[in-house]
């Protein structure tokens, strides 16, 4: 079981993009089966990229069927068990509100082996009382959660007990959706941008992240990995990038993080795995700049996908090993 989340402190830095692509090299690794399937729950409810890069242009879905549909909707009998507690099948009712996309990614698995729970839902197709699932941090009265969000929790609780491998899309900065996705997974890969704007950003938004789970002792492992880095030499002021990104500002970025990890003593775990090699990090994709894709599916060898490629993968794997750690 592991739940993993893809973050950025601010839009902009190619999450989406990064999650789907790492996506195809995990579902080859783990070569999940519908009893315990990779789910994706595309949490941001406001800039739903995850819902419009894997949507069937030939199906359409009801608003039920989606993140809004069971945070609203959900009822005591969605979460009962017909069979094995441990197999997901089991939870027919609970299983109505995701969407099959395994072949999406391969037809080597069934394709209710990986579940998308989507987030598309439109002002238009929306009721009124739908607008709920954007404040999901707030409690009732008496001090419990909401029932949205209590929905939501419990279809995590019912995922972690069949040790399906959730992966979330998660929404930037601080926004409700946000806490939650972070709150619940123990593997966060955080995508940022090349640019001094993101390095201070993300310094400061994960600053106070770990002091947070320093407090609450909530281990974690968090994976910086650029984005979008340009990997042709560039000189700019005297500067040759990306050697200088990566040996001076990166490098500076890093160590400043790593101390702030060492004083959560061991609570926040921190990988630089993604800056390794000649690209420190994933590199630009000139294609992205138009339509962004799975590369993965496609045959090609252009540089910058062939590169890209490799990292993806090797995000992938890193996330599989920390998996097995967890599960051992």
């Amino acid at each position: 079981m592991s739940f993993i989340s893809f973050y950025s402190y601010k839009g902009g830095s190619g999450r989406t993009t990064t999650t789907l692509n790492t996506l195809f090299y995990l579902i080859r690794e783990k070569m999940p089966k519908p009893e315990r399937p990779i789910i994706i729950i595309d949490a941001d409810t406001e800039s739903y990229g995850m819902s419009m890069l894997l949507k069937d242009a030939e199906k359409s879905y009801s608003a039920r069927k989606s993140l809004q549909g069971l945070a609203i909707n959900a009822q005591q009998d969605t979460f009962v068990c017909n069979g094995d507690p441990e197999n997901w099948k089991s939870y027919t009712n609970l299983h109505e509100y995701f969407v099959p996309v395994g072949h999406y990614f391969t037809k080597d698995i069934e394709n209710d082996a990986v579940l998308l729970l989507r987030s598309d839902v439109t002002p238009a197709e929306q009721e009124l009382e739908f607008s709920k699932v954007f404040a999901l941090n707030k409690n009732d009265d008496g001090g419990k959660l909401n029932r949205e969000k209590a929905n939501l929790c419990e279809a995590l609780d019912v995922m972690y007990a069949c040790e399906c491998i959730v992966v979330f899309d998660t929404p930037s900065g601080t926004q409700d959706m946000a806490d939650l996705s972070l709150s619940k997974s123990g593997s966060i890969v955080c995508c940022m941008r090349p640019s001094v704007q993101f390095e201070l950003g993300t310094r400061a938004c994960f600053e106070k992240l770990m002091q947070k789970w320093k407090r609450t002792k909530d281990e974690k492992y968090i994976i910086f990995c650029p984005s979008a880095v340009p990997f042709k030499d560039i000189s700019i002021d005297s500067d040759v990038y990306p050697e200088h990104y990566k040996n001076t500002l990166f490098k500076r970025f890093r160590e400043e993080m790593n101390a702030k990890a060492d004083d959560t003593h061991g609570v926040v775990n921190l990988l630089w795995d993604m800056q390794e090699g000649t690209v420190p990090g994933i590199p630009e994709v000139d294609r992205f700049k138009w339509r962004e894709c799975c590369l993965g599916k496609i045959a090609s060898d252009k540089e910058d996908e062939r590169l890209a490629k490799e990292k993806y993968g090797k995000l992938a794997n890193l996330l599989s090993r920390l998996n097995d750690i967890k599960e051992y």
